[in-house]
């Protein structure tokens, strides 16, 4: 009876409902725990004990020992992380705990006089600073100029493709990080999100975390519209606007999922969808195949407003047959369905990774 009582006393007792708030914004303050617990019955509290533990364990050499360890010499209260603690210590800020591995994709032909701003405006510090561990890969489609040079003095990895078009670049990226064992700076650790925007400064990579959040927030797959944000003057040329507006219409009756922009260039995805997607595009109806895919796997589809600048360089579109293929695209998707035959799947292909 006697130690069941004391085993009940030494339980924590657990927050109330009206107090729950309060807790947690405790919890994820900058006070330490040992501040803000006290002794019972004349017993020495958690601040107590463990300023002893901490004594206790430089003496007996167990500073920079994991967590548990350094819980267990304390005898109770929170465990602190280490390096949170020698970062105090220091003056420096805590580093954020992991929330997920970030793969970035930028496809790429001949962009020498774009790629490097577009590279420069990823928020990558921003990301890393929220916890999230970034890689950011460019898939080059065989460029003539210079395009590989900018890429390698940035520092970012290069995924060089076989064959010619943006859909067989992507797939074979695809296929390279979410079957091979290579997660680029990830590590071992897996990627959770993936991301896809053109490499030629119409897209704005500064929307990267927005699209995080929303996919975050238990989204498949994230769109960004051009058509729900601001268009700058001559980014599109009316052809294309009618083009573009058709197309959407057609995914929508095809499919019956809400889609303003078909044809955008920036997407996201979490792991899981763009994992189960097979995709069949070699070119420019590669947007198309996504839309498709994705709608047919009933993949929770949303979309973001962005706005959309002119190109820097001149324009790889030929509006009237890329038109016709992506029409075409979304009625082969949507009457056979997702394939899953193995001459679909993408060719190896080679690939390297810079160092800054």
């Amino acid at each position: 009876m006697m130690s069941s009582r004391r085993a009940r006393a030494r339980t924590p007792m657990a927050p109330s409902s009206s107090s729950r708030t309060k807790w947690n914004g405790m919890r994820n303050s900058s006070v330490r725990f040992s501040q803000v617990s006290t002794g019972r019955r004349g017993r020495p509290g958690v601040q107590t004990r463990r300023r002893r533990a901490c004594e206790s364990y430089r003496n007996d050499g167990l500073e920079g020992k994991s967590t548990t360890v350094i819980a267990q010499a304390m005898g109770g209260g929170q465990p602190e992380d280490t390096s949170a603690r020698n970062s105090r210590v220091a003056g420096q800020h805590p580093q954020p705990s992991p929330r997920g591995h970030v793969v970035i994709f930028l496809p790429a032909l001949n962009e020498e006089r774009a790629i490097g701003h577009v590279l420069q405006r990823i928020p990558k510090a921003q990301l890393e600073a929220a916890g999230y561990t970034v890689s950011v890969w460019v898939v080059d489609g065989n460029s003539t100029d210079r395009t590989l040079e900018v890429i390698r003095k940035s520092g970012a990895s290069v995924f060089v493709q076989t064959g010619r078009g943006k859909g067989n670049g992507m797939r074979q990226a695809f296929d390279h990080l979410l079957r091979s064992r290579d997660r680029a700076d990830g590590g071992s650790r897996e990627p959770e999100f993936y991301f896809m925007f053109d490499a030629d400064g119409t897209y704005p990579p500064e929307m990267v975390p927005e699209f995080l959040e929303v996919l975050a927030s238990g989204q498949d797959v994230v769109l960004g519209s051009r058509f729900l944000g601001k268009m700058a003057e001559g980014a599109m040329s009316n052809l294309n606007r009618v083009g573009n507006r058709i197309l959407s219409a057609l995914a929508r009756l095809l499919f019956g999922v809400s889609v303003t922009d078909v044809c955008t260039g920036m997407w996201a995805f979490n792991a899981d969808t763009l994992r189960e997607l097979s995709l069949e595009a070699r070119g420019f109806d590669l947007e198309a195949d996504l839309f498709g895919s994705a709608a047919l796997k009933e993949a929770r589809i949303t979309e973001l407003p962005i706005d959309y600048a002119a190109r820097i360089g001149p324009p790889k579109l030929i509006p009237l047959r890329t038109g016709l293929k992506i029409a075409l695209r979304l009625f082969k998707r949507r009457l056979n369905g997702p394939s899953t035959s193995p001459e679909h799947r993408s060719k190896p292909s080679r690939a390297s990774r810079t160092t800054s």
